[in-house]
């Protein structure tokens, strides 16, 4: 027979006590999606019709975790460790999951609970509430007490178990227990064996199946007995199963009471921090269904007390005095109309109150307790801190996420630099540790230092460019692979790698030009014959006029392919033309001689560490010196060697090159041109030979970074070389030569 009852509630809706927080948005390059506050409360109700201990163990050793389909991104153990102000998650769908009690095969003590929702986080709501049905997942199997009669069975004992071979003994003072069964997956039958005496005292033995069980349902045995003819084993005992169903109708139950600070300012269990006068006002907000039995304000702190003129102060009951009184000391209680059922009060500690406060090395503590109309209550310390030694750090190393995200050095595209604290000296095992998003095993790099080094930067190295990573902090003793302590887990994206364009030189075209002597064809480093769009540009069509081509393709020394390029100084009418190869174009012949050149092509705001280049060079004697520039030559160059120059730049725009009477030059040092702005940028000068006679050998210039990189994206590559550095002044020798070849960003 099969009988359903309702026997005892144990599964839960849980509906959050919440109210809108502002709603944030992340910079690359951590995300470029927006994100919204999630407020969860979970409740894991356990009233069992016997008696039940327990459900307080139950909550606070719960496991919640949410979850998308890239893993587990949030975990908390205990259910009054939820983020009381809730927490951030980007635009995007879900899963909640709530598990409590011990999942073991069988046992007469050990519960399981779980429960599941998914849900999603978009723009159409700052604040997204979820509620979560959690129930028992066991198979629970009992005997019904009262069918038990000892006219009949004596010695009894009821074995039931599974086919995996996990059984409960129920006997002597188990008889009478509940046990408590996980079933393996795809099972759905549970076998008992019945023994004892029958009522001549010899033994006998019965057994049968418990078919389609399922979670959250009790299955009772019944004993009945059939002793009109002989008994022949447990022939005369009769077995009947009722079914009872666990789960009530669900309960509906309130969140408590809620703080949170407008704004998010501070975070939830965070302190007020700042130094006496620097305080700005700050504003509690305190919420509740169905309204508040009290409110409370209370402090044992001596200094506070005297600053308030009292140490408790209920504020649902204010008379206009008490109102006043607060207000004088600098405080603001006001409330707002209830709106579905939920009631705010809004405390607002002024300014003047914060800064009024004596500084002090430990923090001060203001307790505000609510007691909403269902008698469930919170307390929150509302903590202020105005000197570095009152600071109380809550975990043991924190990661400074708003700096991480704030420096746009701090990620490139095979490392980042992550900046931690170490909060606690007694600290065991602090580390950072990432891993890519959708991979399971974290990497993990330790972080040696104390609370006094304060903020250290460490490298993680070896990433992929273009993919996302996740990243936490750590610390503690490990168990089964948990630390005692784990942040909560933060994202970042790796850059791209720039390719810089014909890099290796292959690529050559003509164009024609128009100079004081004709049109020209012009050697081009590029396949497109077009200067205004090739990504390298030289001085040829300026020397054109001498009919002079100091940069092409060589095919005598090179690194890798067929070519290199070949910049060769040459001199005309006692005016040094310098070989050069340069990231831009050129724009025009002025003043006879001049020319008007563009420095810089768009580039993806990438941060490499380094360019790399197979260069040779063989500097001439210098034997060309305009009138007039001495000045702009070191000392002693004339007759001595040339110099020979390359370097590169990141830079926030295009940088326009003038040769002319108004002559406008640009230097990589972020100080070396006002019309520039560097973002980062690297030289070698040469004055004497570079590489082996007949080959190229490689070279690596470390790309600096100037302040403004931590806030400015570069938008624009510039890379520059000379075989006479001076050339840009009409000074050097016009027997330098250089070749280079293989161009290369690097990152590491």
């Amino acid at each position: 027979m099969k009988m359903i009852k309702n026997i005892f509630a144990i599964s839960a809706v849980v509906v959050l006590a919440g109210m809108s927080l502002q709603s944030c948005q992340s910079e690359a390059p951590f995300s470029t999606e927006g994100e919204a506050l999630v407020r969860l409360n979970v409740d894991v109700n356990s009233k069992l019709t016997r008696a039940v201990d327990g459900e307080e163990e139950l909550k606070a050793g719960a496991r919640i975790y949410i979850s998308n389909d890239k893993g587990v991104l949030n975990k908390w153990t205990g259910v009054q460790n939820i983020p009381q102000d809730g927490f951030y998650l980007r635009y995007g769908a879900y899963t909640a999951e709530v598990m409590a009690g011990d999942s073991v095969p069988a046992s007469f003590t050990k519960r399981y609970f779980k429960g599941a929702t998914e849900f999603s986080v978009g723009s159409d709501a700052p604040t997204t509430q979820v509620s979560v049905s959690c129930r028992i997942a066991n198979v629970v199997v009992s005997i019904e007490e009262s069918t038990i009669d000892a006219n009949y069975v004596s010695d009894l004992s009821v074995e039931v178990g599974n086919s995996r071979g996990y059984y409960l003994t129920y006997a002597a003072d188990s008889i009478m227990k509940d046990g408590y069964f996980m079933m393996p997956s795809g099972e759905t039958a549970l076998n008992y064996i019945v023994s004892g005496k029958n009522s001549k005292g010899e033994d006998f033995t019965k057994s049968g199946v418990i078919e389609d069980v399922k979670s959250a349902h009790n299955y009772r045995l019944h004993f009945d007995y059939d002793m009109s003819g002989e008994d022949k084993g447990g022939a005369f005992l009769i077995i009947a199963i009722e079914e009872e169903n666990l789960i009530e109708e669900e309960v509906t139950i309130y969140g408590r009471p809620a703080f949170s600070w407008v704004g998010n300012d501070p975070a939830a269990d965070s302190q007020i921090i700042g130094t006496p006068g620097s305080f700005g006002s700050k504003i509690l907000r305190v919420a509740a269904y169905g309204g508040f039995r009290e409110l409370t304000m209370t402090s044992a702190d001596a200094d506070l007390t005297s600053a308030l003129g009292g140490d408790e102060f209920e504020l649902t009951d204010l008379t206009e005095t008490g109102r006043n009184h607060l207000l004088a000391k600098g405080i603001a209680v006001t409330t707002v109309d209830p709106k579905d059922n939920l009631y705010r009060y809004y405390v607002e500690f002024s300014a003047s109150f914060l800064n009024s406060l004596p500084a002090r090395d430990t923090e001060f503590v203001l307790t505000m307790t609510a007691v909403d109309v269902n008698g469930k209550h919170t307390a929150y310390n509302v903590r202020i801190a105005n000197t570095e030694e009152a600071i109380v750090y809550a975990d043991p190393i924190i990661i400074d996420f708003e700096g991480l995200k704030s420096d746009l050095t701090a990620v490139s595209a095979r490392s980042a630099s992550i900046p931690v604290s170490i909060t606690d000296e007694t600290a065991v095992n602090p580390s950072v540790q990432y891993r890519k998003t959708g991979e399971t095993a974290w990497n993990t790099v330790p972080v040696s230092a104390t609370r006094a080094t304060g903020t250290i930067n460490v490298r993680i190295s070896g990433l992929s460019p273009n993919s996302e990573y996740e990243v936490r902090v750590v610390a503690g003793e490990v168990t089964d692979g948990s630390y005692e302590f784990e942040s909560a887990v933060s994202t970042f994206s790796t850059e791209s790698e720039f390719v810089i364009p014909n890099a290796s030189m292959e690529e050559w075209s003509t164009y024609s030009a128009q100079t004081m002597l004709g049109k020209k064809n012009v050697v081009l480093p590029d396949a497109s014959g077009d200067k205004l769009t090739s990504f390298w540009g030289s001085g040829n069509e300026g020397s054109a006029t001498a009919n002079m081509t100091l940069t092409d393709k060589n095919t005598d020394m090179f690194h890798s392919g067929a070519a290199a390029a070949r910049l060769a100084s040459s001199s005309a009418f006692n005016v040094l033309a310098a070989g050069n190869l340069f990231v831009g174009n050129y724009k025009e012949t002025y003043e006879t001689s001049n020319g008007k050149l563009s420095f810089g092509r768009e580039y993806d705001g990438s941060h490499p560490s380094k360019m790399r280049v197979w260069v040779n060079y063989r500097p001439g004697v210098v034997n060309v010196i305009k009138s007039g520039m001495d000045n702009y030559v070191p000392a002693g160059f004339s007759g001595g060697s040339d110099h020979g120059q390359i370097y590169v730049a990141l830079t926030t725009g295009e940088i326009e090159v003038r040769t002319g009477s108004d002559r406008k030059l640009f230097s990589p040092e972020p100080d070396g041109n006002s019309d520039a702005r560097v973002v980062g940028y690297g030289q070698v000068t040469w004055d004497s030979d570079y590489g082996a006679d007949g080959s190229l050998e490689m070279l690596e210039i470390p790309i600096e970074y100037t302040s403004i990189a931590k806030t400015v994206k570069p938008t624009h590559l510039i890379i520059v070389c000379s075989a006479s550095k001076y050339g840009d002044y009409f000074c050097g020798s016009s027997k330098s030569v250089m070749y280079v070849d293989d161009f290369e960003l690097v990152y590491e």
